[in-house]
């Protein structure tokens, strides 16, 4: 391996900057092919049930019904894992003997095998990354003579777009409000469930309730939400950001307000 003067030691890892250098090579003829699929916590992001489910050609309730698993977060907002089979070697249930069977549209902490992120809030303001190599014993890919950059296998493995769309959650999710106090409140949490894991039903939401006569919202944002998961998704980080955070993304009508204001006056 090149030996990248740039890397650090921490904690026993070696931490690596996106210019470093890495072996990895994973493929069929290995032994260990497909052994990381196998009793391990995936978490999966709102974005990855997003293509996943899609890849699949079911909705957003059916997917989560039958392939996750809820865990309550610290903040406790709920989170989703990947459920495993219930076979004796609990193997992810999209993989087979020949590899991933929605492999282009893997979770991203698939994607993101061998490397692990060393980051923290300080690193993502400052936008810096550094990552390490994840100590799996039987992996056999990691012995391999081929090298590659950190930031050439983030780029190659697609990892650019699920970045991209992760900013929107990790916003909400890393934000203070949330940081410091443990939610309670099961509409809110039902509330945060839908708007990021259950998108078809967030839709139904939007289009089927008063939603829309309550909320100011742009009409070609209206036809978009209609039929692009990607606009929805944005929208529903929007309308988290709204009713989680307090923060005014979203308008609502003037009739309401005055409808609000003049029934708690005659109250």
């Amino acid at each position: 391996m090149h030996e990248n003067s740039r890397q650090m030691e921490k904690g026993g890892l070696t931490v690596l900057n996106p210019e470093d250098d890495f072996r990895f090579q994973c493929h069929q003829n290995l032994e260990c092919f497909t052994r990381c699929c196998r009793d391990i916590t995936i978490f999966l992001t709102p974005y990855d049930i997003l293509r996943m489910k899609n890849r699949l050609g079911i909705s957003s309730e059916n997917f989560l019904a039958a392939h996750t698993a809820t865990m309550i977060g610290s903040a406790g907002l709920p989170v989703k894992v990947l459920k495993m089979q219930a076979d004796s070697e609990k193997n992810c249930p999209f993989v087979t003997a020949r590899g991933c069977t929605i492999y282009p549209d893997r979770p991203w902490a698939c994607r993101i095998y061998p490397l692990q992120p060393e980051s923290t809030k300080i690193t993502q303001k400052t936008g810096k990354e550094y990552y390490s190599i994840m100590d799996v014993p039987f992996c056999l890919g990691l012995k391999s003579d081929r090298v590659s950059t950190v930031a050439g296998w983030i780029e190659k493995q697609g990892i650019p777009i699920y970045r991209e769309m992760e900013a929107a959650f990790k916003k909400i999710t890393m934000n203070e409000v949330l940081s410091n106090k443990e939610i309670t409140n099961n509409e809110i949490q039902q509330m945060y469930y839908m708007a990021c894991y259950d998108l078809d039903r967030f839709r139904r939401f939007v289009m089927e309730s008063t939603f829309l006569k309550r909320f100011e919202v742009e009409p070609d944002v209206v036809e978009k939400i209609k039929h692009n998961d990607v606009e929805l998704y944005h929208f529903a980080m929007r309308w988290l950001e709204y009713g989680l955070l307090g923060q005014g993304v979203l308008k609502v009508k003037p009739e309401i307000i005055k409808a609000k204001k003049e029934a708690s006056e005659n109250q």
